[in-house]
């Protein structure tokens, strides 16, 4: 396969509403010095892919580029079957190596798969060819200052969705999953235990954080013991109003200043910071934190939300530079991102 070795595909019933449901990705190791080398890795992706679903994929030009916490290239390509833009294809880079090539495919393949293998992967099916690797966690620095972060004096307002107006009388956070009782609360009652945490800076993963925040909010772990959460739960999946999913590990979510926040600085939330309520885990970059959630669905197993579909990490750990999925066996096994990082801008 070259520098592809194997990829997989499957269906995530949490990005039914993004219109992206079908998530892939691949692994490999490269070489990358030069725009073209990322549209070899999309293309040579692309096709593995495309054999799996039994389509013919093209890449069919670049949507954007992204150099990210002054670190990571990020080329975003847009795929195209039988003249149709059907998705994007993301190709990860770092030092001169490849990280990840992962994509999303939206509702539209459905109209021109075999109908076999639309119902295979709706089954819950996972078509995989050649090698997959497993989920990566890098190792963390200890350095008093996350690598890639440039402190600002305010936020900057992110939302993949838009940014939500939610009428907090028919608001309601649910706590389901695998949980022993399920969990439905009012934002009045969700205030009524909440507490102030310390100081905490929040890091977006794009390389601003903003220093010093105080949030208002009920612990997590608080939520999973009232629920009963099951020993089982790996994952906490965030669902929010109009569609946007974020994962986050068990032990991340269970956190002591892991909480649903409903304050920050002595205020109330605005609709932009996600009024009425949203996730926040500080110790994660700021799309882990989602905006407007309604539910928190306790999970055995895994599977993407929104950004992660799109190659970002699936942990999100600020002090090991997790921003990106490690899909590279040779990253996974010194656990830590190759030196020498620089832009390279499309040609």
């Amino acid at each position: 396969m070259g520098s592809i070795h194997g990829c997989s595909a499957y269906y995530d019933r949490f990005l039914e509403d993004p219109g992206i449901p079908v998530v892939f990705e691949c692994t490999g190791s490269s070489k990358i010095g030069s725009p073209g080398g990322f549209l070899s890795s999309a293309s040579e992706a692309s096709k593995v892919i495309g054999e799996l679903l039994g389509l013919d994929f093209r890449v069919y030009g670049l949507e954007h580029w992204e150099y990210i916490g002054r670190r990571f290239n990020l080329y975003a390509f847009s795929l195209a079957s039988m003249e149709m833009i059907v998705g994007q294809v993301r190709v990860v880079e770092t030092g001169g190596v490849l990280v990840n090539v992962s994509g999303a495919l939206s509702t539209r393949v459905s109209l021109l798969v075999d109908k076999s293998v639309w119902d295979s992967l709706k089954s819950g099916v996972r078509l995989k060819t050649g090698y997959n690797m497993g989920i990566t966690f890098l190792k963390p620095s200890i350095k008093a200052w996350p690598e890639g972060q440039k402190a600002i004096p305010k936020y900057v307002i992110y939302a993949a969705e838009g940014v939500q107006s939610v009428d907090p009388k028919t608001w309601r956070l649910e706590v389901k999953g695998e949980v022993y009782r399920r969990l439905t609360l009012t934002l009045e009652e969700l205030a009524e235990t909440a507490v102030e945490l310390e100081e905490r800076d929040f890091h977006c993963v794009t390389g601003w954080s903003v220093k010093s925040n105080k949030w208002l909010g009920v612990r997590i772990g608080e939520l999973a013991s009232k629920a009963g959460a099951s020993e089982d739960s790996k994952w906490l999946l965030a669902y929010g109003v109009a569609g946007y999913s974020t994962i986050v590990p068990i032990e991340e979510a269970l956190r002591e200043d892991s909480i649903v926040a409903i304050g920050l600085n002595g205020k109330q939330l605005t609709p932009e910071s996600g009024y009425p309520a949203r996730l926040l885990i500080p110790r994660l970059y700021g799309w882990k934190s989602a905006k407007w959630v309604k539910e928190l669905v306790f999970l055995k197993d895994y599977i993407d939300g929104y950004w992660e579909a799109l190659a970002y990490h699936e942990r999100g750990l600020v002090d090991a530079q997790e921003r990106f999925k490690v899909r590279n066996p040779e990253i996974a096994d010194r656990g830590e991102l190759p030196e020498n990082p620089r832009p390279i801008k499309p040609g």
